[in-house]
């Protein structure tokens, strides 16, 4: 009979659910974005055993939000490769007069290596090149270096004279990473390193005087197996087209010197909130799909979002995409919708309710809403664009501001009222009240006549 009762009980809490569903919590978010923002995910390098680690938490979030898994096979999770920069190993900058140390630079702090164009791991020792004698295999070039198709053209170049190692004078931050690299496949390369452009006069003066510099870069470039975290929460009267939540998970691991790149605000905030919206809906009917998705390899160039537009778990035709991708700064930094700059002279369905709300808009290509525009999806980036201390060691949970989590909630929340999504409590309590009222009484009546029963044979014994 207790069991009888439990079981009354069960169906009462059931009813309590679709009347209080539970609401939108930001001091959430921020626990999330500490979480994944923690050590033990190692910068959640697209590859690395801690962003896979990062990627099951996610999973294990969405399971937790009844969210059903839409990836390969049934799983949350769809696979892809990509070449990914990890560091393996330590650094050197050495210079020698003959086998006497004259000088070493100290990475992270004069100088650090260098990912982009024909970049290799490996060891050099030589001696500057000079364009008068055309004799040396070190060289020097005075410029920040970027990746783009003329820096492969240029290194090609200098790999048919005879130089094996690029030391850039520039000045760059040497503690910030960046692992954005073309998706090429190549063997032969340049060692190369970035050096602060302080000490630029006494390089010359090293190579006037002859000595002799050594080289060492950590890099290992690597085809990785990686993936996005794909769910979705199923419409329970499905009435219009697929809405998707996105935020790229991955960052940029660690240093040379095992400091690790947290990415609290860069972008365990997007997905911290991506949890939270999924969370906020759980107990919630809508009248059409809503997919979320954690990207996957976005530093190395959207390659996460470019797979999923792609090949996508169910159809995205006319759906509508809103990303978040570094959500809640404590700086005084309003709000911004990034959108392509290939939707740049095209109205969408998202642009209106942009202009209702007067967010400031920036036309970029530097998140995951580009894949999604290039296939004539109605996408946007919400982000705070705080860029003091993304893919540095100082990105960390200290500068996140529950407040400003909580802003950008708003904007969502009248998003989702504006598609009118929500399929009225009325209605379901209406259908669904009816069911519990006439079921309880049922299980009443049954305990009743259970109990009466059971008396009278209690008293014939």
């Amino acid at each position: 009979m207790k069991k009888l009762i439990g079981v009354i009980i069960t169906f009462f809490i059931l009813f309590q659910t679709i009347v209080f569903a539970a609401p939108f919590n930001s001091q959430n978010v921020f626990n999330l974005i500490r979480e994944l923002s923690n050590e033990k995910y190692r910068g959640r390098l697209s590859g690395d055993i801690g962003n896979e680690l990062a990627c099951d938490f996610v999973a294990e979030k969405f399971k937790r939000a009844n969210l059903t898994p839409i990836g390969d096979n049934k799983t949350y999770f769809q696979s892809f490769f990509a070449y990914v920069p990890f560091i393996n190993g330590k650094a050197s900058f050495k210079v020698f007069d003959n086998n006497k140390l004259i000088k070493e630079y100290i990475y992270g702090t004069d100088y650090k290596e260098v990912i982009y164009g024909l970049s290799v791991g490996g060891e050099v020792k030589g001696k500057i090149y000079s364009d008068e004698s055309k004799k040396g295999n070190i060289f020097i070039d005075i410029d920040r270096p970027f990746e783009s198709n003329s820096t492969y053209d240029f290194d090609k170049e200098l790999l048919s004279k005879g130089i094996k190692a690029i030391i850039y004078i520039s000045d760059n931050r040497m503690d910030f990473k960046s692992t954005y690299k073309f998706q090429n496949e190549y063997k032969d390369g340049l060692v190369k390193v970035i050096l602060d452009n302080k000490y630029f006069d006494e390089i010359i003066k090293f190579q006037r005087k002859g000595y002799t510099f050594e080289i060492k870069s950590p890099l290992e470039f690597k085809k990785v197996k990686t993936k996005n975290v794909v769910a979705m929460k199923r419409a329970l009267k499905k009435e219009g087209y697929p809405l998707i939540f996105t935020a790229h998970i991955d960052h940029v691991g660690f240093d040379a010197i095992n400091r690790i790149y947290p990415g609290a605000l860069d972008n365990a905030s997007g997905v911290a909130f991506l949890i939270e919206l999924a969370s906020f809906l759980k107990d919630k009917y809508t009248n059409r799909d809503i997919i979320f998705v954690a990207f996957n390899a976005e530093e190395e160039g959207l390659l996460g979002s470019y797979y999923f537009v792609n090949h996508p778990p169910i159809t995205l035709e006319n759906a509508e995409c809103i990303n978040f991708d570094m959500i809640g700064t404590k700086k005084d930094i309003p709000l911004t919708a990034l959108k392509s700059i290939y939707s740049l002279n095209r109205n969408d369905s998202i642009d209106a309710f942009l202009n209702l709300h007067r967010l400031a808009r920036s036309y970029e290509d530097s998140s995951d809403h580009v894949p999604f525009s290039l296939k004539n999806i109605s996408a946007v980036t919400l982000i705070h664009d705080d860029i003091d201390k993304i893919h540095t060691p100082y990105d960390t949970i200290g500068n996140i501001s529950v407040d400003k989590i909580t802003e950008a909630f708003l904007i969502v929340e009248d998003f989702l009222k504006t598609r009118n999504i929500f399929i009225e409590k009325s209605e379901i309590i209406y259908n669904r009240y009816v069911v519990y009222i006439v079921t309880s009484i049922f299980l009443i009546l049954f305990v009743l006549i259970f109990s009466n029963t059971y008396k009278k044979q209690k008293s014939i014994s």
